[in-house]
């Protein structure tokens, strides 16, 4: 009887070590490939995938069932991958040559696929980059981040770099490079934000910077050399459910989106519950929109080249809606107090605007449709009502308004 309950320990002993092993495996086709895996823990499982020459790959992982799977097809890649905590996963998959890619992950069900080429299904390529970089940083619980930098593989999308840092809990960021010399950078400090940006063409530049909890930031360009910045914070912990969407096609346009307080009403509280969008179309625009407080809307459009934006909104409730067709035209507004409206319509060439509305629940239309016209609305005070309409070129209007 003796023996039996023997036999009986030991099979449970072995059970229990084999249920808390690591597993590692690592296949290497082709010339002076090194690969690493360090794997300290339990029920870790590691994949490493090198084909062709010169690859590079380093595996860390510390803890309790993470994951790790690296597929380098081509010359001279670089990997580095290493997860601290339980339940992250990480996925690399580099075709072609020369791409770096960097994974940190710290915490609990973290996600991150970084996609440098891609291999489908049934092992064909379908996408290829050549000296990409990527680095992915992510410390807290359920950060899910996909980068994706690549093009079709009879045109490999070459040198983009693309940087994420996930600070806190369930923030979500997708990063999509397809062409040359792109870069993205987005740091998401807090919970539940997400962010998503797309760049197609050469030479675009998207920085995102999000605090506190539950920010939208959506950026994409479509040609060259556009830059596109968006950032949003709200003091302390606070849900600040602000939304920003950017669209950038043709080349050379910037876009800024500024939900944050650092003006003396409000300074250091930030900006919540907020929606700014811009949409350009052309080449060389400039939309500039700050959102200082709670509770804003503002749309710029341009579609032309040479055109400027720029809204200022600082207390609550402000309305501001700029469309601009044609080239050259401007358009300044700067909406302080409470519930204020502002509408600037442009069509035509060098027209200019500037609205300023202080005090509360005041409306200004304005509509230019020629050339070269000037308008100036100022009003303070509260509940005040303008329409300044110019149909043909060089009108100048001028109207002030106080209570």
């Amino acid at each position: 009887m003796k023996k039996v309950i023997l036999c009986a320990g030991a099979l449970m002993f072995g059970a229990i070590a084999f249920a808390q092993s690591n597993e590692s495996d690592v296949m290497q086709t082709g010339n002076a490939n090194l690969s690493a895996v360090s794997q300290v823990g339990a029920d870790n499982l590691s994949g490493v995938t090198q084909t062709g020459d010169d690859n590079d790959s380093d595996v860390r992982q510390d803890g309790t069932i993470n994951r790790s799977s690296v597929n380098q097809l081509g010359d001279a890649n670089t990997s580095v991958v290493s997860s601290t905590g339980r339940l992250n996963s990480s996925q690399v998959q580099q075709v072609y040559n020369g791409n770096e890619s960097e994974v940190t992950q710290n915490g609990s069900q973290n996600g991150s696929r970084v996609l440098q080429g891609f291999v489908n299904s049934g092992g064909t390529v379908s996408r290829v980059g050549n000296f990409n970089t990527s680095t992915v940083s992510q410390d807290g619980f359920r950060n899910s981040s996909l980068v994706r930098q690549q093009a079709l593989s009879s045109d490999p999308g070459e040198y983009n770099v693309s940087s994420v840092d996930q600070i806190g809990d369930l923030n979500n960021s997708t990063v999509d490079q397809i062409g040359d010399y792109n870069v993205s950078d987005v740091d998401q400090a807090g919970v539940n934000h997400l962010s998503i940006v797309s760049q197609t063409g050469s030479d675009n530049d998207a920085d995102v910077d999000q605090f506190a909890a539950t920010n939208i930031a959506e950026i994409t360009q479509n040609g060259n050399l556009n830059t596109a910045s968006i950032l949003q914070n709200r003091s302390g912990d606070v849900v600040a459910t602000n939304q920003a969407y950017q669209t950038q096609i043709g080349n050379n346009n910037t876009a800024d989106i500024l939900q944050d307080s650092p003006f003396a009403n409000g300074a250091g509280q930030g900006t919540l519950n907020s929606i700014a969008t811009q949409m350009q179309q052309g080449d060389f625009n400039t939309a500039t929109i700050t959102q200082a407080n709670s509770n804003h809307t503002a749309t710029q459009t341009q579609l032309g080249d040479s055109n400027i934006a720029d809204d200022l909104q600082k207390g609550a409730s402000q309305t501001s809606t700029v469309m601009q067709v044609g080239d050259s035209n401007e358009s300044y507004t700067v909406q302080n107090g409470f519930g204020h409206i502002s509408e600037v319509t442009q069509t035509g060439i060098s027209n200019f605007s500037t609205v300023n509305q202080t005090g509360g629940a005041s409306e200004s239309y304005v509509i230019q449709s020629g050339n070269s016209n000037d308008s100036s609305v100022m009003q303070s005070g509260n509940m005040q009502m303008s329409t300044v309409t110019q149909m043909g070129n060089m009108n100048s209007a001028t109207v002030t308004q106080t209570n």
